[in-house]
């Protein structure tokens, strides 16, 4: 068979890779890795001669093609069982393309000198089921070696359940503040939610939690079910945003989600919010919007809605939940006055009134909506921009908007943009009116509305987004009614935003 594709495309039983390099000397060592996996299959005595024999042929053509590779150039081989007993072997080649077309087709009723070079083809293809190359563009070809097993007895391990709870009149939790000494759990409770793609560095270095917790610039709480640690949320605390608490990792150990652990810890972080002792004017969270769970649970706690973030962070892995496949993050931002609200008039563009007027009524913000315009100051515009290169995003806020910010925005985007950042959130003041033509201005930078963020009592500000790619609204799963108008509101203005004119 020529065609690309294979006999069958399912998840694997089991798989395994290897690299070597483009060498003959380091064929026998793949050889006999591919034996063992045979055996660990369930293959027989001539299914792994059968296997290995349409290895060794295409491994052998695929190093012999390339004499030339570099050094530092390896063949990825890929070992997997597939179910119903189907074996893949996969090899992805760096080499010169595999012209099938010119492999002399190998007559073994009538063989001629002039088709020995065709001999590996046919020995490998007939020993298999199956035997195709795929080109795979700028990424090479690849050899893919498929058979069938008659006895495949291979099953697989059973995903270790985590540890059952005592039933619940047993179970005996209690609430605490975390102390230094509780850093190497939070790293493991991190570890058990989100495997290592939290977005919070600093959860996954203990020394760095130890020491943030001793200093506090983050307030843990802990749940504890007989003396173990079993959920956590924290509040960070920057020196840029003193009178802003952030409000994140909350998570709940695997084997507890169903108990009342999380009622625990829900309770305890109304217990710290209400005593006034984080010295701050709101707490806010950034929510994810594959699941809804997170979102309920700040609900609890008075936690509202106020603007949406498309794109934010690369994908997070829950374990033990199943979420949509996407490559980014769309953040809910949610946030809990503590404070009274100290901003009487909030300026911002007339078409965003409707949606936003019910969420900052639903946020306990007493103030009034204004779209008038004033021209920016005669001074320079000030920017202050936090990157983040491994999670592709970056904030620039203007600190000062003078008449040159449209400039000195745009600049700074570009600047951002260019490092890999993926996604800008521009944060504008909107505790004064609105520079004329804000809206154009910010499109011209494909930047959009996507609502409001206080980083005080009195500093409020308008949230624009500038991305670098799609946004799949669809995916997006939000549980409140006014942050589904939201995100509504923002889908409209995406389009508008790539809509192109008619010809």
């Amino acid at each position: 068979m020529e065609a690309d594709g294979t006999l069958e495309a399912t998840a694997p039983l089991f798989s395994a890779s290897m690299e070597i390099p483009y060498d003959l000397r380091f064929m026998a060592f793949a050889l006999t890795w591919t034996a063992g996996l045979c055996g660990l299959a369930g293959s027989d005595r001539s299914e792994a001669d059968a296997l290995r024999l349409a290895s060794e042929e295409t491994l052998t053509f695929l190093i012999g093609s390339y004499p030339d590779a570099e050094t530092w150039e390896q063949l990825r081989v890929e070992f997997s069982l597939q179910a119903g007993g189907l074996v893949e072997i996969a090899m992805t080649n760096a080499g010169p393309p595999v012209h099938l077309s010119r492999i002399p087709r190998y007559n073994p009723q009538e063989p001629s000198e002039s088709e020995m070079d065709g001999l590996w083809y046919f020995l490998a293809r007939n020993a298999v089921d199956d035997l195709t190359f795929t080109n795979l563009g700028w990424d090479g070809w690849r050899a893919v070696i498929q058979k069938r097993l008659a006895g495949a007895c291979f099953e697989p391990k059973p995903s270790a359940k985590a540890l059952d709870p005592l039933p619940e009149g047993k179970l005996v939790f209690a609430t605490r503040r975390a102390t230094p000494e509780d850093a190497a759990h939070l790293v493991d409770l991190i570890y058990d939610t989100y495997r290592y793609t939290y977005p919070a560095k600093h959860f996954y270095h203990e020394p760095m939690l130890r020491q943030a917790l001793q200093e506090g610039g983050i307030v843990s709480l802990v749940v504890e079910a007989d003396g173990a640690i079993v959920g956590n949320v924290s509040f960070m605390l920057s020196s840029q945003t003193p009178r802003c608490a952030y409000t994140g990792s909350l998570m709940i150990k695997r084997a507890f989600r169903q108990s009342r652990a999380i009622i625990h810890l829900l309770k305890e972080i109304e217990k710290v919010i209400s005593s006034g002792s984080l010295n701050a004017d709101l707490c806010y969270a950034e929510m994810v919007t594959t699941h809804t769970g997170s979102q309920k649970a700040g609900a609890k706690t008075g936690y509202v809605p106020l603007a949406l973030l498309p794109s934010l962070y690369p994908m997070v892995d829950f374990r033990g939940m199943k979420t949509a496949s996407i490559d980014r993050e769309s953040q809910l931002l949610v946030i809990r006055m503590i404070a009274p609200p100290q901003i009487p008039v909030l300026y911002l563009p007339v078409r965003h009134h409707a949606v936003m007027a019910p969420l900052l009524a639903q946020a306990g913000v007493p103030c009034r909506l204004s779209a008038e315009e004033a021209p920016p100051e005669r001074l320079p515009t000030t920017l202050t921009t936090k990157e983040d290169l491994d999670d592709g995003n970056a904030c620039i806020t203007t600190t000062r908007l003078g008449q040159d910010y449209a400039l000195r925005l745009r600049k700074r985007i570009y600047a951002v943009k260019a490092k890999g950042i993926q996604t800008v959130v521009v944060l504008i003041p909107a505790w004064r009116p609105i520079p004329p033509g804000l809206e154009d201005e910010m499109a011209n930078m494909q930047a959009t509305f996507t609502g409001v963020r206080p980083i005080s009592a009195h500093e409020w500000y308008l949230v624009y987004v500038a991305l670098s790619g799609p946004v799949n609204f669809e995916l997006i799963r939000l549980s409140d009614p006014l942050a589904v108008d939201l995100k509504d509101h923002c889908e409209r203005l995406f389009d508008e935003l790539v809509a192109e004119a008619p010809e």
